[in-house]
């Protein structure tokens, strides 16, 4: 508590009766008297008596490190295994994983990174006052002067025009072909990371890479066998023409075939219209089974291929007979052949 200074001169000077000059003199001298600061007593200890058992036995060296190391040890127990089962993870990923799926892991992971900067940068931006319109601007710039990124202006238009123009046939199929695999091999890397989030294990992720590689082995089977049915039909006009005499000996095989089961002779009495709707039906099953007619007629090879193939287009074979009206000249055929 603050006490202010004493007033020069007493409260009675220029009071009616008082004297001024020897009062004022032993007013400064006398002055009304500061009490002293008042302290607090200090607290009074009172001494508790020690138990008959004598004064605490003191922790033995073991006990103390035991208690010291025993957060540890639990910390311990609950992070190694979660580590060890990372690190097991990352081993096997990487001694499965070939060198594209790890480039496109990476890539994923690179771009997932470059998507958390910016987004950082856009919120440090946005609390500073950056309008929507300023926000684009900026990232059409990081987008130009990033490395390996395309220019989307008239510069960048220039040069993919000159790129494109100046690229042959071949070099094209194959960018094509390594962008397709490029972004099949980024989307697998996206739903690994999404499936380890969801809380895929380690074995399930082999089997699933696995699957993965079968199936492009037969995809990569299937498009070679393409490639070269493609070639064949580009061949010169006298392989057309060996083609369309082996289809016309195939079909012809075939309805024989058909005559001689009776299926000709079922389906005549109905006319053209029920041999189209014969042949029509044959022919759906039969391009069904020749891979949806990828696979020509022309260009079945082996016996058990040939056979396969006159029996499963006896339908078409024989629908188209009767269409044609070719179902007499097959009977006389059939005579001719048991005469001889």
């Amino acid at each position: 508590m603050t006490v202010p200074p004493p007033p020069p001169q007493p409260p009675t000077v220029g009071m009616p009766g008082s004297d001024p000059e020897p009062v004022a003199e032993w007013w400064r001298k006398d002055g009304p008297r500061i009490p002293a600061p008042v302290h607090p007593e200090p607290p009074v200890h009172t001494p508790v008596p020690v138990s008959a058992g004598g004064p605490a036995t003191p922790a033995s060296m073991e006990e103390t490190a035991a208690a010291f190391w025993a957060p540890v040890g639990r910390i311990l127990a609950e992070q190694v295994p979660a580590m060890a089962a990372q690190i097991g993870q990352q081993v096997t990923q990487l001694m499965t994983e070939t060198e594209a799926q790890r480039s496109a892991r990476e890539q994923v992971a690179y771009e997932a990174r470059i998507a958390a900067e910016r987004a950082e940068r856009d919120a440090l931006f946005a609390a500073a006052g950056e309008s929507d319109a300023q926000r684009a601007e900026r990232h059409r710039v990081e987008d130009v002067l990033t490395t390996g990124h395309r220019r989307d202006d008239l510069v960048g238009m220039v040069d993919l025009l000159a790129s494109r123009i100046n690229e042959a046939p071949e070099e094209r199929a194959a960018r094509l072909e390594t962008e397709r695999e490029l972004d099949k091999q980024r989307r697998r890397a996206r739903e690994d990371a999404e499936l380890a989030a969801a809380g895929e294990t380690p074995e399930q992720r082999t089997k699933r890479h696995r699957q993965q590689r079968l199936a492009d082995k037969r995809e990569a089977a299937t498009k070679a066998r393409r490639q070269r049915r493609r070639a064949a039909r580009t061949a010169s006009p006298s392989d057309r023409v060996l083609r369309f005499r082996r289809w016309c000996v195939l079909t012809a095989i075939s309805a024989v075939g058909g005559y001689a089961t009776g299926l000709v002779q079922i389906t005549t009495p109905g006319g053209p219209m029920v041999g189209a709707l014969l042949a029509l039906f044959g022919w759906g099953l039969d391009t069904h089974l020749r891979d949806r007619g990828r696979l020509r007629v022309s260009e079945v090879r082996g016996a058990r291929p040939l056979v396969l193939l006159v029996l499963v287009r006896i339908p078409v074979a024989s629908g188209l007979a009767v269409a044609c009206g070719l179902a007499p000249l097959l009977a006389a055929t059939g005579h001719q052949l048991h005469i001889y």
